[in-house]
């Protein structure tokens, strides 16, 4: 039944499938994990380490970073005193963590969790922040629609600054993407991407992407060369990353934060503050299944080595760990 289900809405354009009928979900719920603190509400990002098998969450109510071991589903240790951390990445044997409140990236020890610099973007409310490989750079975008370059070594010296665009912008910056085989960086800037080349942070396309409202985090699936952006209009935009063509609408059930991929599953996953989060098949372009949650949920990450999905329900303050069903 399921599979007629789908099989009918794929013929009908902006169809969205209700719940029901992804009852026979292919992920199970394995473990809720409750997280320390004594506030839930609004945590920006969560992120999986490859490297040392952490998954790392903004836990901005309580002022922490919580660190997960993924081996054991469960907390592994907390970095406490970041007030409002956004977005975080790795690079070399460090964790680079935006404060919104402060203006200022917290370094950290990636294995020991140590704070062991401060770094002050330009601007205010720092969010995205990217490693760029074949640069050996760290990026960070900020609310006030700037950008700052870091170098990876220490002592992490600014290198660079510069403005998006639009400029002046109405929302500002979300997260973005860069991808290493372009040395390119995917900027969403209120509803448009900025298109950077990372060896000079010169803007080269922004490209329009369809909307009226905000476009939200990007990811980046080499396999179709597409780009996936959520966007806070009920739909999931996906983008050639070559000529910024659309090439797709996906609806889905709300409003759109994070959107995380697992190539190996061939999967995307929307962090959807309607309370679910939608499940879209990269080949077809299509919702072929969700994970329950709660209202406002938006945040998640990818083990892609097991490919369990870990979502950060930020009000209950927990995480949820969803298994693929084999």
């Amino acid at each position: 039944m399921r599979g007629l289900l789908l099989a009918g809405c794929a013929a009908v354009i902006g169809c969205i499938m209700p719940l029901s009928a992804y009852a026979a979900t292919n992920y199970k719920l394995v473990k809720t994990i409750d997280l320390p603190g004594d506030k839930g509400g609004h945590g920006d990002w969560t992120t999986y380490d490859p490297q040392t098998k952490l998954v790392w969450l903004s836990q901005s109510p309580d002022h922490n970073v919580v660190v997960i071991d993924t081996a054991k589903n469960s907390i592994a240790h907390v970095i406490e005193g970041i007030p409002n951390a956004n977005g975080i990445a790795f690079a070399g044997e460090y964790a680079f963590i935006a404060d919104n409140d402060s203006s200022d990236v917290i370094v950290v020890g990636r294995h020991d969790f140590k704070k062991v610099a401060t770094l002050t973007a330009v601007g205010k409310g720092p969010d995205s922040i990217n490693y760029l490989t074949k640069e050996k750079k760290i990026y960070v975008s900020s609310g006030s629609n700037d950008a700052t370059l870091f170098g990876l070594a220490e002592p992490h010296k600014k290198e660079a600054t510069y403005k998006l665009q639009p400029e002046p912008a109405k929302d500002g910056p979300d997260i973005a993407v860069y991808v290493a085989s372009k040395d390119k960086i995917y900027q969403p800037v209120d509803t448009v991407v900025d298109v950077i080349d990372a060896p000079t942070g010169k803007i080269s396309a922004v490209w329009d992407v369809g909307i009226t409202s905000a476009a939200k985090a990007a990811a980046y699936d080499p396999k179709t060369n597409h780009l996936i952006v959520g966007t806070a209009e009920k739909l999931v935009m996906v983008i050639d990353a070559d000529t910024g063509k659309l090439v797709a609408k996906v609806p889905v059930a709300g409003a759109v934060d994070a959107t995380i991929i697992d190539p190996g599953t061939r999967r995307a996953f929307e962090g959807d503050k309607s309370g679910v989060v939608d499940i879209i098949d990269l080949d077809s372009n299509k919702v072929v299944d969700s994970l329950p949650s709660e209202k406002n949920t938006h945040t998640l990450t990818v083990n892609t080595d097991s490919h369990a999905i870990y979502v950060y329900r930020n009000e209950s303050n927990k995480v949820d760990v969803f298994e693929p069903v084999m």
